[in-house]
């Protein structure tokens, strides 16, 4: 986004075209085993309400190893129909430049598997989900980013046609473009794709069958006691908030968890807090690593965040990289599901749109070749805030260093003040800055209420990597359901 002038937004240009812009949408691909429990369709209307920040190239329902013998396009159907219903309003609320697509858009991307359980349908003719899978792989050179929610039967059926069809070079091209998130393993082809083409991006839990809550995903809604806030995620909060209007009356009451498959697509959203193309770095959708640094191996594993909970203790798991970000992202959907609701967009909550050192957008900001001691000014002043033009003191800033992407081990985060980012509040939006122990989502040493900061970036201990990843999280505080953007600065520092 260009230079913002507050005179140009208080008198000559609409107020949404001072919104988020998105001109890279992620091309998204999504495999479901809708209505095995209602999580799906759960997670079907979250994924509708940020089609505005994604290309939806397939909507295809499937099996799994809990819905075995049928698949169900025509739940995806009435949902989608639903969100037709209200795509007008939500168009009030985003960029004019760049609106929600037009439910025939949709509704035309939806498609069905082969309606058996794993490995059988490796012997059938090639699926109509299968070939529109293909089809979207052959219609561009950029990566399609592929959700599974369910088995992967569809996506191993296509696998197959393109080995058996294609020359290996032409096969290999199609497969570079795959980016695969999975939930965990729920059929028997999962194994055979990751075995037999490595070089698949395929992120996934890996674990025992049924053993789900060991998996990063179940983050997003499982109970972990005093941890984080579980009520938030649970039936009577969404009846409040969520299950509203056209729209929110398409999303059931939870069975088991909320959504577990989620996760798959929020590492997707364009928040400016994680990269689509780097696993590691984490997201509302969790961080993985690779399972194996030595080998021509694209397969992301589990890993953990070390994370200060609710409670104030230490929790070095997994699920942490996940449930750390639950306020946030509850939050955003709520706000959201109040667009669906309201034509007027003083009605609703807006995200705000963070300025760093006068641009904008959710892409990382990266200094390369950085000097031990060199010293940055990050200035966030020209933040802005949708709701409150030309007043950024219903703003919350919040500055950190997040230190798991750049660890090679389980070690300890570093004292602060031993290694890595130190970060000094020059100018608050009321008063000075200052320093918190710890913050919502369990990232400690944090200077909050800093519109600019003096970054001075020093080596990290020898268990950490010299990618120092620096956080600014900016929050609507006074809303109803608080919103926050980030952005994302990146220092790979030279040892």
């Amino acid at each position: 986004m260009a230079h913002m002038d507050l005179d140009d937004v208080a008198h000559t240009m609409p107020l949404r075209y001072w919104l988020h812009t998105y001109p890279s949408k992620p091309r998204v691909f999504i495999l479901s085993d809708i209505l095995n429990e209602p999580d799906d369709s759960e997670s079907l209307v979250r994924l509708l309400l940020y089609t505005d920040q994604l290309d939806i190239r397939g909507l295809v329902a499937t099996t799994s190893t809990w819905l075995r013998n049928a698949t169900h396009p025509e739940e995806m159907h009435k949902i989608v129909s639903a969100y037709g219903k209200v795509q007008a309003k939500l168009n009030k609320h985003v960029h004019p430049d760049y609106p929600f697509p037009p439910v025939e858009d949709l509704l035309d991307k939806i498609s069905s598997g082969p309606a058996v359980y794993g490995w059988p349908a490796l012997s059938e003719p090639l699926s109509p989900g299968a070939e529109l899978l293909i089809q979207r792989l052959n219609e561009s050179t950029s990566p399609l980013y592929l959700s599974a929610w369910g088995g992967v039967n569809t996506l191993a059926q296509a696998l197959q046609h393109m080995s058996n069809t294609l020359s290996p070079e032409e096969s290999a091209a199609l497969r570079k473009r795959l980016r695969v998130y999975t939930i965990s393993d729920q059929d028997n082809t999962a194994d055979w794709i990751r075995g037999t083409y490595p070089d698949i991006r395929y992120t996934a839990s890996i674990h025992a069958m049924n053993m789900y809550t060991t998996g990063t995903w179940t983050g997003i809604s499982f109970d972990y006691g005093t941890a984080v806030d579980f009520s938030i995620v649970s039936n009577p909060w969404l009846a409040e908030n969520i299950q509203l209007g056209e729209l929110g009356a398409m999303y059931p009451e939870l069975a088991f968890l909320m959504e577990g498959d989620t996760p798959s697509f929020l590492y997707l959203l364009q928040n400016g807090l994680g990269d689509r193309e780097h696993m590691d770095w984490g997201s509302w959708g969790g961080r993985y690593g690779l399972v194996n640094l030595d080998v021509d191996n694209q397969h992301y594993v589990d890993t953990i965040d070390r994370v200060i909970g609710a409670d104030g203790k230490l929790y070095n798991t997994p699920s942490a990289s996940i449930w750390r970000w639950r306020t946030a992202f509850q939050n955003d959907f709520a706000s959201r599901m109040q667009w669906t609701l309201h034509d007027d967009f003083s009605a609703a909550s807006h995200p705000p749109v963070v300025y760093i050192n006068g641009s904008s957008g959710p892409d990382t900001r990266i200094f390369d070749e950085v000097t031990p001691n060199s010293t940055f000014v990050l200035d966030a002043s020209e933040t802005f805030d949708p709701d409150h033009p030309g007043d950024t003191s219903y703003l919350d800033f919040e500055w950190y260093q997040y230190w798991d992407p750049s660890a090679t081990s389980t070690s300890d985060i570093p004292v602060y003040g031993s290694g890595g980012l130190l970060i000094e509040g020059l100018s608050g939006v009321n008063g000075s800055a200052t320093t918190m122990p710890f913050n919502d989502s369990g990232f400690q040493n944090v200077t909050a209420g800093a519109t600019v900061v003096r970054v001075t970036v020093t080596s990290p201990p020898s268990e950490f990597q010299s990618l120092l990843h620096l956080v600014l999280a900016v929050t609507s505080c006074v809303a109803k359901y608080p919103v926050t953007r980030y952005r994302r600065v990146v220092f790979n520092l030279v040892k």
